[in-house]
């Protein structure tokens, strides 16, 4: 069994090879994302962005020191009294409001205009 296990790795890895090749995804979610989504899709869309937040600021609390700023720990104390509902209506009214903008990601409307 011990000498199977490298062979197996190394065909994983060999397998694995091609897609690690591919081009990186840059598109973030935007604003015409934002309004063909349903509200189910917006809401773990942004339950996706706090579980992040929550996992960086956790991350933080151990390796960064104390009173040092990080995008996690301002986003969490900005986004402390916050739900979820709230925050999909100010992105809506966000847009609504700035149909222009429409290529603006959401993430970003999230952190700076709300």
């Amino acid at each position: 069994m011990r000498r199977r296990f490298p062979l197996f790795v190394a065909a994983a890895l060999l397998a694995a090879w091609p897609a690690a090749a591919q081009p990186i995804l840059t598109h973030l979610a935007d604003g015409n994302d934002w309004k063909r989504s349903s509200v189910e899709q917006q809401r773990a869309y942004l339950v996706g962005v706090s579980n992040v937040i929550s996992v960086g600021a956790a991350w933080d609390a151990k390796n960064a020191p104390g009173a040092e700023q990080t995008f996690s720990r301002t986003a969490q104390r900005a986004l402390k009294h916050s739900n979820t509902e709230e925050a999909i209506r100010l992105v809506d009214s966000w847009y609504r409001a700035n149909p222009t903008q429409l290529s603006k990601p959401v993430l970003s409307v999230v952190w700076r205009e709300i």
